[in-house]
């Protein structure tokens, strides 16, 4: 369980190495959160939808905040996935989360078909990768069970496993139709980055790495 007061000092030491934002994905949360949600909120939407968040992250948004600093360009806001929208899509999305995650293994051959991982990565841990179907119109979500969390930029996101025999974990997904196993659960991935974000060395040279060039 997360301290909302811990991680805000882990935050403002970051930003006072990177003042400017400069590390990757920081311009975008500032190394800040947005407020918590109500938990009424949440459990309302959960009801109304039939899905079930897992509990680490439900109380992430409820007690720390809803989405903002975070891994890549920071975690999403689950307030704004509920913002009005097509009401027929809307209600099609928000009941795919409580269907089962649905992939299968990714096989040595398809490997060099995706840009999920490389032959190399995938010998090392082929439990790690798998494939989905890609959407179409009458299933205009990527895969049933899995709430997008934020995004790495690109065509990469990561997201969270809301059903099925994965539920509560992590995965990256892209766009090409496969995705990888990355965290057992949410804290762990966000625990993750908050190690890398407190390694004040891994910062510098993050930093300096995007710092742009003056003139």
């Amino acid at each position: 369980m997360f301290d909302r007061q811990q991680i805000k000092k882990i935050l403002a030491r970051a930003q006072e190495i990177d003042p400017g934002c400069e590390a990757f994905g920081a311009s975008k949360h500032r190394y800040q959160f947005r407020p918590p949600l109500a938990a009424d909120f949440v459990r309302k939407a959960e009801g109304q939808y039939g899905f079930r968040l897992p509990e680490d992250y439900f109380r992430f948004i409820t007690e720390v905040g809803d989405g903002g600093a975070g891994p890549g360009y920071g975690i999403d806001s689950f307030a704004d996935f509920l913002k009005p929208r097509d009401p027929l899509l809307m209600a099609s999305f928000c009941q795919s989360l409580a269907l089962p995650f649905e992939v299968r293994p990714m096989q040595p051959d398809e490997v060099e078909e995706y840009a999920i991982t490389s032959p190399e990565n995938y010998a090392k841990s082929p439990e790690r990768y798998f494939v989905y179907t890609l959407p179409d119109e009458d299933k205009p979500y990527s895969t049933t069970g899995f709430l997008e969390l934020g995004t790495h930029g690109c065509q990469w996101d990561f997201g969270l496993i809301t059903a099925g025999g994965r539920f509560g974990q992590v995965f990256d997904i892209d766009n090409e139709g496969s995705c990888a196993f990355v965290a057992a659960s949410f804290d762990e991935y966000y625990q993750l980055w908050l190690d890398w974000l407190a390694d004040e060395r891994k910062l510098r040279a993050e930093v300096n790495f995007w710092r742009r060039p003056t003139q």
